[in-house]
This record gives C-alpha cells, structure tokens and sequence, in this order.
C-alpha cells in the first residue's frame, strides 16, 4: 500500500465555508467578498481552490491563501 501524497487531493480539515473562513480572518475577508469571489472562481482561476458537496461550496484554505497571493499586484495601484 503506497502512502504517496496526491497533491490534487484536498484534506478535510482544510476546507471552510465562506462563512467560517471570513470569520476566522476578520478584517481581512468578509463573506460579501468570498461569495464575490466563488461566483466568478471559473473566471477568475478560484476554482482550484473549490470542492462542492451536494449543494454547499467549500474552499481549501491553504489553496485559497495561494490564490490570494498570486493574485497580489494583479489588481489597481492604491490611490
């Protein structure tokens, strides 16, 4: 039996519904934004980070995060 990782695979305990990953980052997400986020993920390369189970959508954290920062710089200069 091989215990060879499969990077594809996501873990259980690193999924989070929008609701409890804008919670555990307060003032950094808000779940406005994650639901923003998610309704467009095909477009905006968020899907990687998505599992959906019957009907609720879930986010791997660790995946979200490096989303997150690849996405840095990508956006308007601050005014």
């Amino acid at each position: 039996m091989s215990h060879e990782i499969n990077v594809s695979e996501i873990q259980l305990d690193d999924l989070r519904t929008a609701e409890k990953l804008a919670a555990e980052n307060p003032g950094i997400l808000t779940v406005p934004t994650l639901r923003w986020q998610l309704r467009h993920r095909d477009t905006n390369g968020l899907a990687v980070a998505c599992v959906r189970i019957g009907k609720k959508l879930l986010i791997s954290k660790s995946r979200y995060q490096c989303w997150l920062g690849s996405q840095a710089g990508g956006g308007r200069a601050a005014a």
